[in-house]
């Protein structure tokens, strides 16, 4: 059993009014002032007698004292009884929240061990009594020491190195707001502020209680990367980028089996980049690794990997209604489409899946997909839910039709959303709107995007969109196409179905390349799906850049860095603030707010009005006795 020792303590909502409690000086300066001394009158037959006081007696002595008391007490209940007290519960201790950035722009110069002495210093300005939790991020934020003790924070911090991710704010902010779960904290954010940090991000939400400081640890130096490569048609072409101040030139050196088998020269102006075309002939099969030396920036992005044999098709699993027959049927025939239509190197390989037989899978079974289209959540238990759930948040994408099947409750618990929206399913007559043309879905429809809005719904899902991206309307108005990082994954959702239940628009020209860019999109695949990104790479594979074989097929696949961490730009620390939306009023306006709904709630003004005409009651009684 667990015992909470919490103190509680008196607070009053207005003490303002307790100034009205120096009025109790009247009584106390009438008891002593006016006192019944009796006059002195000569009388000459007794002047020879000897001086006698006269004592007052014990009874009328503490008649006295009680009408002080009683009057002194009325005045005080009086002026408490305006001031409106409360009781408050001491809460836990003050929080604070040390974020230490570990993306491999991090490991050039020294910059990561002075952030370590950063935050080192940032624990130790912590106060005797605040528990302090710390995090690492890059893509992803990891929680390595709980709100604790500052010895536990310590020993976490010796233990982080910079990793290979790139630096995305955003989801340590998401990391910090979960971690305070609404109490007052400080997040002191340590970073090289690099201002790649919040492209395609959308601003922190930020709520009033989270103070937010931004320690600078450094800027990046000059740095040189390999950030594509071209390796088809026998051809090989390297690019590569000068993020520094001065032109460079030097050697590329081509990489196989763990043996130099080519180079070539390159020469780049200050901050450009450029294509260096390699006299190698490519091998049909196998793996290369194109590298440059640079000794001043990062050496993750030195080298940049390429697989030589025909790309895998990505899996791409369709969750549908056990026993109907129509699910699922028109986005696997839009998938099977554009596989049959495209080369070997291109397409999906799709599979249609019961929520039953989803729930049977093992957890291992989930690396094999790509993306996951949920068309039903019929069937799917709770730890098929945990499962999707955890692939999702470590980088498989999510597509979510607003079908008759889809419970809106099994999504907010399968991910812990506290809210989802309020969810309506209307019957109305409504179209679509492509309302950001430069997003990835509908940038392929260039100019006949306008073709969506031939697409009649009759029946849509009616969502607030609190905390998603919205990238396409209704013509009410109301969100139709919403996405949200959720880890390392993506989760896009369409706020009808694509089964023809609640609309016609898989008979529509435009669904097949909408369907197709969708589950392009919440995947992450690229044309040819050979190459990924180290936030976004499968569990079977590393967790550094390089060549692995994954799935049961034992496919090969290169895993390379976000190219974004290259850049050496950077942001102000005012800057940084500003892209953080601040949610609700000023915390001492929430703190009023709280004050106010507890005061209100226990009402201790009314027993103390009591009191005091209890109080003047007795008065009465004592000053007639």
């Amino acid at each position: 059993m667990t015992i909470d020792y919490r103190l509680t303590t008196m607070s009053f909502l207005y003490p303002a009014f307790l100034a009205g409690a120096v009025a109790i000086a009247l009584p106390i300066a009438l008891h002593f002032l006016r006192r019944d001394v009796a006059p002195e009158v000569p009388f000459s037959a007794v002047r020879l007698l000897r001086r006698s006081p006269i004592e007052r007696s014990h009874r009328r002595r503490l008649r006295d004292l009680l009408l002080l008391a009683a009057r002194v007490a009325a005045l005080f209940l009086l002026a408490a009884a305006f001031a409106r007290p409360y009781l408050t519960a001491a809460g836990p201790s003050p929080l604070r929240l040390v974020a230490i950035d570990r993306s491999f722009s991090m490991d050039a110069g020294g910059r990561f061990s002075r952030a370590v002495d950063l935050a080192r210093r940032a624990i130790a300005d912590a106060g005797v009594n605040d528990r302090i939790a710390l995090v690492a991020f890059d893509d992803r934020a990891e929680l390595l020491a709980p709100p604790g003790g500052a010895a536990d924070a310590r020993a976490a911090l010796a233990r982080i190195r910079p990793a290979y991710g790139a630096t995305r704010y955003a989801v340590m902010i998401a990391k910090a707001v979960e971690i305070a779960d609404g109490q007052p904290a400080r997040l002191v954010v340590i970073t090289d502020l690099q201002r790649s940090g919040w492209d395609d991000e959308q601003p922190g939400r930020v709520p009033a209680g989270l103070d937010v400081q931004v320690v600078d640890a450094g800027a990046m130096p000059p740095n040189l990367a390999v950030t594509a490569l071209q390796a088809d048609s026998g051809r090989l072409v390297a690019t590569i980028r000068n993020a520094g101040s001065m032109a460079h030139s030097g050697q590329v050196q081509v990489w196989r089996d763990g043996q130099t088998v080519a180079g070539g020269r390159y020469s780049i102006a200050a901050d450009r980049s450029t294509k260096v075309p390699i006299d190698y002939r490519l091998p049909s099969t196998g793996s290369i690794a194109v590298a440059v030396e640079d000794p001043s920036g990062p050496t993750a992005d030195n080298t940049r990997y390429a697989v030589l044999d025909a790309a895998a098709r990505p899996r791409i699993a369709i969750v549908t209604s056990a026993g109907a027959a129509q699910s699922g049927f028109y986005l696997s025939r839009a998938l099977d489409a554009v596989t049959d239509a495209a080369d070997s190197g291109s397409g999906f390989s799709s599979r249609l899946i019961s929520g039953t037989a989803l729930s049977a899978m093992a957890a291992g079974d989930f690396e094999l997909y790509r993306a996951i289209v949920l068309l039903s959540t019929r069937g799917l238990d709770r730890h098929a839910r945990e499962t999707l759930a955890a692939a999702v948040r470590r980088g498989a994408g999510l597509l979510i039709a607003a079908a008759p099947d889809v419970e809106p409750t099994v999504l907010s618990t399968t991910f812990g959303y506290s809210s989802f929206g309020n969810v309506e399913q209307e019957p109305r007559a409504v179209s679509l709107s492509a309302t950001d043309l430069r997003h990835p879905i509908f940038r392929p429809f260039g100019a006949l995007a306008a073709n969506l809005g031939q697409v009649r719904f009759d029946r849509t899902w009616r969502l607030r969109g609190d905390g998603w991206n919205v990238a396409a309307r209704f013509t009410d108005g109301a969100p139709a196409l919403l996405e949200r990082r959720e880890g390392a994954g993506k989760i896009v959702l369409f706020a009808s179905d694509l089964d023809r239940a609640w609309n016609d628009f898989p008979l529509h020209p435009a669904f097949v390349p909408f369907a197709v860019e969708a589950v392009r999109y919440v995947s992450g695949v690229k044309e040819g799906g050979r190459e990924y990104l180290v936030a976004r790479a499968p569990a079977t594979a590393g967790a550094k850049p390089g060549i692995y074989a994954v799935d049961a097929d034992k496919h090969a696949i290169a895993v390379n860095v976000d190219v974004r961490e290259s850049e050496t730009a950077r942001l102000s620390a005012d800057e940084f603030t500003a892209r953080l939306d601040r949610e609700g009023a000023a915390p001492t306006t929430n703190g009023t707010a709280r004050a106010q709904q507890t005061e209100a709630r226990q009402s201790y003004w009314r027993y103390g009005l009591l009191l005091m005409l209890v109080t003047l009651v007795a008065e009465s009684f004592i000053g007639r006795a």
